[in-house]
């Protein structure tokens, strides 16, 4: 279990670009630009198209094994298709992803021992993987829009968004730290749907199924649906943007539900404690949790208005039954055009709390291993847009008490974030 998750799973769930992209279409978001016009008449007869590079280095600079540098990388195409305009058919859209990715772990590389890796592109092998393939749906004069195909369990669900390098503070985390909750880029068949109940109150519901394999190699083009299913992942969520005090916010309220399989952390089938039985762990065919998410714009320079700074806090409580760590705590803040003559730059900065579930100590401390506690990771970056569609993000992160041991020595990584639109 341990080792798994100090590994990481390695997911992007930031790719949702081409959503952007039709809302706010410009050819200057993409580095060959218009295509001698052909983008944009693609664009006003309904098809979007976009390839997204994402490259990160990692250089572990303290703690930890080696001090070495490993790379990771992701290569997207996405494509969006407005069905109303190409068939006329209202309110439906056609929606598709493919990405490869490349590299190393610098977790597993340099044996860092931290619980969730400093490079969030890594992840499920150097692969070429269908990741979305889904048909949308808005209804009722737009307030409802409906997904169903092959859907990745990220993006519509905990939509944080992804600046950091490091992956406790990028997209959808609850997923990393819960058995049978396949992110970005693993994809399955599901069904979201969001209503708008009002100008400020909306509420989504998902549906997914759970089959380990699709994590497998030889599944990742396979549209169909491999033997294997162990269950469905429902998310229900309630949404509230309001505007306070003059500036916008988003806060969110989350609760899972997953009935895949799951084993007991500390005890048998017997109730017995593993550590003393030496029997097989407890089986559970189901696990629950929730999460809350808070975003607030605070302040806007009158002077410089691209100006903003933005203050986020998240909590997420996993299953205490089943999952190694339990609960996750995270604040920090983004400052947009932190220079006048940089509007489109941004400062952040996270700080987070990871606490190991008490029955997975209670094991370990059993059979006489170190037991851990609470891990406090951290990033600074800034990242520079030289274009709209290119962007340098030079990074640090800190990890205090890494993997939860208070006697390790404490990992700084430096890193830096490349992402090119095309």
């Amino acid at each position: 279990m341990t080792t798994s998750l100090r590994c990481g799973s390695g997911l992007l769930v930031a790719c949702l670009l081409t959503s952007a992209q039709a809302a706010e279409y410009s050819p200057d978001q993409f580095l060959f630009g218009d295509w001698n016009g052909a983008r944009t008449r693609l664009h006003e007869a309904g098809v979007d198209l976009q390839i997204t590079y994402v490259n990160e280095l990692a250089r572990n600079t303290q703690g930890g094994g080696d001090h070495t540098s490993t790379y990771a990388d992701q290569l997207m195409f996405d494509a969006a298709l407005d069905l109303d305009k190409l068939l006329g058919w209202s309110g439906a859209g056609l929606h598709f992803t493919l990405t490869n990715r490349n590299g190393e772990n610098l977790n597993a590389e340099t044996d860092l021992g931290v619980l969730l890796q400093p490079q969030e592109i890594y992840g499920y092998g150097s692969a070429t993987r269908l990741v979305q393939l889904y048909y949308q749906q808005a209804l009722l004069d737009d307030r409802l829009l409906v997904k169903l195909g092959r859907l990745p369990m990220s993006g519509d669900i905990y939509p944080f968004a992804c600046p950091f390098q490091n992956l406790g503070f990028c997209g959808t985390v609850p997923g990393y730290i819960t058995s049978n909750w396949y992110t970005w880029p693993i994809s399955q068949w599901g069904v979201t749907a969001r209503y708008q109940l009002d100008d400020a109150w909306s509420l989504q519901t998902a549906l997914y199924q759970v089959n380990p394999r699709f994590t497998e190699r030889s599944q990742r083009l396979n549209f169909g649906s491999p033997s294997g299913t162990t269950g469905y992942h429902a998310v229900a969520e309630l949404g509230w943007t309001p505007t306070l005090a003059g500036q916008p916010g988003a806060y969110r309220l989350g609760l899972w539900r997953n009935t895949g399989d799951f084993e007991d952390l500390y005890r048998d089938s017997s109730g017995l404690p593993l550590s003393l039985s030496g029997a097989s762990a407890a089986e559970h065919d189901q696990a629950t949790g929730g999460y809350l998410m808070a975003e607030q714009q605070v302040w806007q320079s009158a002077a410089v208005p691209a100006r903003r700074l933005k203050l986020f806090a998240n909590f997420i409580q996993s299953d205490p039954d089943v999952t190694y760590i339990e609960r996750v705590w995270q604040v920090g803040g983004m400052l947009s055009a932190p220079f006048a003559s940089r509007p489109n730059d941004e400062l952040g900065l996270g700080l987070g709390r990871l606490d190991i579930n008490d029955d997975a100590r209670r094991r370990l401390r059993e059979q006489g291993d170190p037991v851990p506690d609470v891990e406090y990771p951290a990033e600074l970056y800034y990242r520079v847009a030289l274009t709209p569609a290119l962007s340098l993000t030079p990074n640090i992160q800190y990890f205090h008490r890494p993997g939860g041991f208070d006697d390790d020595k404490d990992v700084v990584v430096v890193g830096l974030k490349t992402v090119v639109s095309f």
